[in-house]
């Protein structure tokens, strides 16, 4: 029975709760590996999840750790700024249901598009290869590190609360993680997300509670402790304010181009479900952000300025102070579910980007579903393993660094305004989008690398002595390489010749479906049909279908026909 990690006496309740908890994980991919027929099932679960799963399963697979250890480790080191932690996040996803999920939703099951690779491909109309090869790199690079970060904070937490060894941590999670992911697929980690988000919300709804009964309202205590803890800038002046409100804000701008927050806008069910998913998303969204920073406040106010050595370990010091073992340990599980959460999704997205982007779209584009789900399958196994070793090599690095700098950052800066583009942009062109990648890639790399660069070539004192400089170059960089990506976009494609036709394709998907649905539609049920990609007869026709067949009939989707 482990007792010298923080957890003490609890940790056997905190291994137990979380043993428990893997397990029901596990049984949920065994319960979904029922419903796999297609590589569409496996994927984007047969765009079959109702609103209220997806709601949750989008928020959890985006907050990870970052919610249950950083917001509140960030609140007890800087204060109430640390709320701005939902000053980028929340408009940005309300930005992405309102302006990106609907059409996102329309579009890529018109063209059968069950991955953002093959979307842009079709969509950009580009006959090269290099849309699909460039986006599905990124993916594959990014998305696979983010797989091995969500696993070594596990085992970290892990080590931390129970004093086992990381790889303990490592193995037990990483190979629940790959088990249920890789039996049931999509269906699998969107309700394992909802199982997980119900956790998370639970636990910042309570913790705050608790606290407030103890001591308050925080913000007197927090005065008591230092004037810079109740700054809405925490202490910051000038430039270095600035930037730094900035650096909170332009977190959100990753949220458009992580595939595994947009995949859940392709894989709801209806198009008229996504008002009601969206609500649940952001309701999850404001009480947990608010919640974790409201923990990291009473943190401070608990043990005081020096009372925990490790920041990290703010959320679960809080826990055991206000909760026994056996509570605590379910609690606890929270923080370890919410890094499960978005494990199992960025495993999926990698595993789509090889499987369907890579070897279905190149190597064997007459490959049969039976073969491409278990293609699929063992390519989770084996990108899982891989992000296992990994996760064991590299877990003395600093996680959340790892996460936000190059993961989180690198998909938002290369993909993130190619998605926008391609569905409110007419002229984007594939060579824009390549550009953009490309550019948006690279200098999310080099802004991290920026003050090592600065100082070999000696000049970081000149940086040092312009507070705009400073601020500049300490903004995060998400921020200067989104813009750039931008910018690339928008020049190269001016420059360049656009997809033909997509003028009449916007038209279609402008009109009301009463309309497309009237006057010559075809009658009867087309081969293409939303079922989730299973036989079902009679088959049913749906509004999707009728659109689908609306822009078939106006051939935007042969090369050359306007």
């Amino acid at each position: 029975m482990p007792s010298s990690g923080l957890a003490g006496s609890a940790g056997a309740w905190v291994l137990g709760t979380f043993a428990a908890y893997l397990l029901i994980l596990l049984g949920i991919g065994l319960y979904s590996s029922r419903l796999m027929d297609t590589v569409d099932d496996y994927v984007i679960g047969g765009r079959s999840v109702g609103p209220v799963v997806t709601g949750f399963s989008e928020r959890a697979s985006e907050m990870s750790g970052w919610l249950t250890l950083g917001v509140p480790s960030d609140a007890f080191g800087t204060g109430v700024m640390a709320f701005y932690n939902g000053l980028g996040m929340i408009p940005a996803d309300l930005f992405a249901w309102a302006g990106l999920a609907k059409r996102l939703r329309k579009y890529t099951e018109i063209v059968k598009a069950v991955t953002l690779p093959t979307f842009f491909e079709t969509r950009l109309q580009d006959d090269t290869g290099l849309v699909k090869g460039v986006s599905a790199v990124v993916l594959m690079i990014f998305e696979g590190g983010y797989v091995g970060a969500q696993i070594v904070a596990a085992g970290t937490l892990l080590e931390v609360l129970t004093g086992v060894e990381p790889l303990v941590g490592i193995l037990g999670g990483g190979v629940i993680v790959v088990g249920y992911t890789m039996l049931g697929g999509y269906f699998a980690v969107a309700w394992s997300d909802y199982f997980q988000g119900a956790i998370i919300l639970m636990a910042f709804i309570i913790l705050p509670i608790l606290a407030f009964t103890n001591y308050g309202l925080p913000f007197n205590d927090l005065a008591s402790v230092g004037s810079s803890y109740t700054s809405i800038t925490a202490g910051m002046t000038g430039w270095a304010a600035i930037f730094g409100i900035i650096s909170y804000a332009a977190i959100g701008l990753g949220i458009p181009g992580n595939p595994h927050v947009m995949v859940r806008f392709m894989g709801i069910d209806e198009v008229k479900n996504i008002r009601l998913a969206a609500l649940v998303a952001q309701l999850f969204m404001f009480v947990a952000y608010i919640g974790a920073g409201f923990v990291g406040l009473y943190a401070l106010v608990a043990f005081g300025q020096g009372g925990i050595d490790d920041p990290n370990n703010v959320m679960p010091m809080l826990t055991l102070e206000f909760f026994p073992g056996a509570i605590a340990g379910i609690i606890l599980a929270a923080a370890l579910a919410a890094m499960m959460s978005s494990a199992d999704s960025q495993l999926l997205v990698a595993t789509s980007a090889i499987v369907e982007d890579v070897y279905h779209g190149y190597v064997n584009p007459n490959a049969s579903q039976a073969k491409l789900v278990r293609y699929s399958q063992l390519v989770t196994l084996a990108l899982g393993a891989a992000s296992i070793a990994f996760a064991y090599i590299a877990k003395d690095t600093p996680i959340y660094t790892l996460v936000l700098d190059y993961a989180w950052g690198g998909l938002g800066a290369a993909i993130g305004p190619t998605l926008i583009a391609s569905l409110w942009w007419k002229r984007v062109t594939a060579k824009g989008s390549v550009a953009s990648m490309i550019v948006g890639t690279a200098t999310m790399f080099l802004w991290t690398q920026l003050s090592t660069l600065l100082g070999v070539l000696g000049l970081q004192n000149a940086v040092d002595a312009s507070p705009f400089l400073s601020g500049l170059v300490g903004v995060y960089g998400l921020f200067p390489a989104f813009i750039l990506s931008t910018t690339t976009l928008v020049v190269v494609s001016l420059l360049t010749r656009p997809p033909e036709g997509v003028g009449d394709h916007f038209n279609v998907f402008d009109k009301p479906l009463s309309a497309l649905s009237s006057g010559d539609s075809p009658t009867g049920a087309p081969d293409y049909v939303t079922d989730g990609g299973r036989d079902v007869s009679p088959k049913a026709v749906t509004e999707t279908d009728t659109i689908r067949a609306h822009v078939d009939a106006t051939d935007y989707w042969d090369e050359g026909d306007e």
